[in-house]
């Protein structure tokens, strides 16, 4: 490895602790985010920085007492159900977290939130995802905006599709 490389590498690893260490202090209260008991998360990019950033989510997930599951998942395209191929999970999820693979080149400026129809039957439960909707909103600042299927016909549709088939109760 030659000395540019290097250098840049620990200046790309510095930058990356700093700011998951400046994102940390903004993370939310555990018992903001602890009613979702079980997330996905799926993480379609490729590149360092959205793969610290999807980090940076999860291990703020943990801390609040969310059973995560992680997947990577490559797709050609961000529309592209990212789990054709996959077998029905043994329990569901209460929400699915999508990181589009765009969000890398712009070509994608949202993380999707799909979540089943129960949540919208629920009395304020719409209301409790904000602090993890603030949570996106900080993790990826600039980049990308959080929406659910309130918001896109696509993710209401993809919503839909995990539901029936499982993914989401």
């Amino acid at each position: 490895m030659n000395r540019w490389t290097r250098q840049s590498l620990t200046i790309v690893l510095a930058i990356a602790v700093l700011g998951i260490a400046g994102f940390a202090q903004t993370a939310p209260d555990a018992d903001e985010i602890a009613p979702l008991a079980r997330v996905l998360l799926i993480d379609e990019t490729r590149t360092f920085a959205s793969t610290m950033r999807v980090g940076a989510l999860a291990g703020a997930l943990r801390q609040g007492g969310v059973d995560l599951e992680v997947r990577l998942e490559p797709v050609p395209t961000s529309y592209v159900d990212p789990l054709a191929e996959a077998s029905s999970p043994d329990a569901s999820f209460d929400l699915i977290l999508i990181v589009p693979i765009g969000i890398e080149d712009g070509s994608v400026g949202e993380v999707w939130l799909l979540h089943g129809s129960s949540l919208w039957a629920s009395p304020g439960a719409l209301e409790s995802l904000a602090p993890l909707r603030g949570l996106l909103a900080a993790v990826f600042d600039g980049i990308a905006v959080p929406v659910g299927p309130g918001d896109d016909l696509w993710i209401a549709c993809l919503a839909s599709l995990y539901e029936s088939q499982g993914w989401l109760r």
